[in-house]
């Protein structure tokens, strides 16, 4: 008997839940195209900007809170570097965390957003032939950010965002283990879409 009473308890709660106006839209699709500036150099090198692209998926589960995952991938390149002259930085791996979101206007038009979570990523270096030559294997890191997101339709929303990363990946070079610290800017723009 207490398993049933559980049991329609539990869909009680979930019918309501999906009936209620903060069931609509539960679900972002957010797109961005990504240009990053390092802070410091990577274990003396100086990786300067970078392009890259993501994307991310947040499930709301309370009105203005939600948990994120999602997957970018970020491009520097080195003259110079403790790898060798003429390298590319590969910086690809996974995001997650909580993002707050909240109406600037009354109709929702705008909203603020703040990010902070946490990133497992890996960084590989290619040579001039597009050879892979390290991989720093993956290693958690954090990131924060904030930005806007203004409404261009009932579902779709245009977010531009900044956010600072940070990751300490290891490389091997025949058994020496170089240590650096990636930590960069992001200027983003992308796109959302509620469903």
């Amino acid at each position: 008997m207490r398993y049933f009473k559980l049991n329609a308890a539990v869909i009680a709660v979930t019918a309501i839940a999906a009936a209620s106006p903060v069931a609509a839209q539960r679900m972002t699709l957010d797109l961005r195209s990504i240009g990053a500036s390092t802070t410091e150099k990577l274990a003396g090198t100086d990786l300067g900007a970078s392009l890259g692209v993501g994307a991310v998926l947040a499930w709301r589960v309370q009105p203005h809170l939600h948990l994120y995952g999602g997957w970018d991938y970020l491009h520097f390149s080195a003259d110079q570097s403790f790898a060798g002259a003429n390298r590319d930085f590969e910086e690809t791996g996974y995001t997650f965390g909580l993002r707050f979101e909240h109406p600037l206007t009354a109709t929702g038009g705008i909203a603020y957003r703040l990010d902070g979570g946490g990133t497992y990523k890996h960084v590989e270096v290619e040579n001039g032939d597009g050879d892979l030559i390290l991989d720093s294997g993956h290693s958690l890191g954090f990131e924060g950010g904030a930005g806007l997101s203004f409404a261009i339709g009932a579902k779709w929303r245009l977010v531009p965002m900044v956010r600072y990363r940070s990751l300490s990946p290891e490389f091997t070079i025949s058994n020496v283990v170089t240590k650096g610290d990636l930590r960069y800017v992001g200027f983003e723009a992308g796109v959302s879409y509620r469903f």
